[in-house]
C-alpha cells in the first residue's frame, strides 16, 4: 500500500498535459495510443449509447478520441488529479470531466451505461474497492471496458527502460498492476461476466469487455 503523500508525490511529478504533447511529439506513444485507438472504436462500437464514464482519464485525450468516434454518448472523464483535469477542462470544453476518487465515486447507483478504466487500475491503491464502485454506478447489463498492462516479462522489461528514459514520470506509479489471468478472476469475483478479451502490442496491453450482470 502507498501512502496518500506518496501517491500524491507520484502524480505531481507527471505533467498535466502528458499524453496531449506525448502523441504528438514521441513516435512510441503515438504508436502505443493510435493502436489503443483503434482497438477501443471496435471494443465499443456494438454498446457505444447512452451515458459513458472514463475513469483515470488524465488530461482527457483518450476520452476524447472517444467522443470523436461516438459523438452521441453522454460521456464524462474522471480522475483524482487536479492539474490533470483542470487542462482537459481547457482543451475539451465538448466533454465533463470532474476530479474524484474511483474509490469514492461522486455518483449515484446505476448512473452509467458503460464505465471505462483505461490504463488506470494499474495505478490504484485498492482495485477491489475500484471495481465495486464501479459495479455500484453502473447500470444493470451495463458494460465495463477494461485496458491494462499485462505485467508479462516483456512489458515488465520495456517499462523498466521507459520509466529510465521518456517516460520517467511514471517511475514508481504502477502500485498494483496484476496479470491478465488475475484480473479475470477479479473482474468475476467483482460481479462481472467477461464478455471478449483480445490481447495488442506483442501481449503488453490486455483490453477486456465485462457486463455487470443483469440481477
Amino acid at each position: 500500500m502507498v501512502s496518500s503523500k506518496r501517491f500524491h508525490e507520484i502524480l505531481n511529478q507527471v505533467p498535466a498535459d502528458y499524453y496531449d504533447q506525448g502523441v504528438k511529439t514521441n513516435l512510441f506513444q503515438k504508436y502505443w495510443h493510435q493502436k489503443k485507438w483503434r482497438t477501443l472504436k471496435k471494443f465499443l462500437k456494438e454498446s457505444a449509447k447512452g451515458s459513458f464514464l472514463d475513469i483515470g482519464c488524465a488530461d482527457g485525450t483518450t476520452t476524447f478520441q472517444i467522443y470523436k468516434n461516438f459523438p452521441n454518448l453522454k460521456i464524462t472523464g474522471l480522475d483524482y488529479y487536479r492539474k490533470a483535469i483542470e487542462f482537459a477542462r481547457r482543451t475539451k470544453p465538448q466533454i465533463k470531466f470532474v476530479i474524484a476518487d474511483v474509490h469514492k465515486l461522486p455518483f449515484p447507483n446505476r448512473s452509467f451505461d458503460i464505465v471505462s478504466a483505461i490504463e488506470t487500475l494499474e495505478h490504484v491503491q485498492n482495485p477491489h474497492e475500484a471495481l465495486a464502485e464501479i459495479k455500484r454506478v453502473l447500470k444493470p447489463g451495463g458494460f465495463l471496458i477494461i485496458v491494462q498492462d499485462t505485467n508479462s516479462l516483456l512489458f515488465r522489461s520495456i517499462w523498466w527502460l521507459w520509466t529510465r528514459w521518456k517516460g520517467s514520470v511514471w517511475k514508481n506509479s504502477h502500485i498494483n498492476c496484476m496479470e491478465s489471468k488475475k484480473l479475470f478472476r477479479v473482474l468475476r469475483k467483482s460481479g462481472f461476466k467477461i464478455e471478449h478479451f483480445e490481447y495488442t502490442n506483442l501481449k503488453m496491453e490486455v483490453f477486456i469487455k465485462a457486463q455487470k450482470h443483469k440481477y
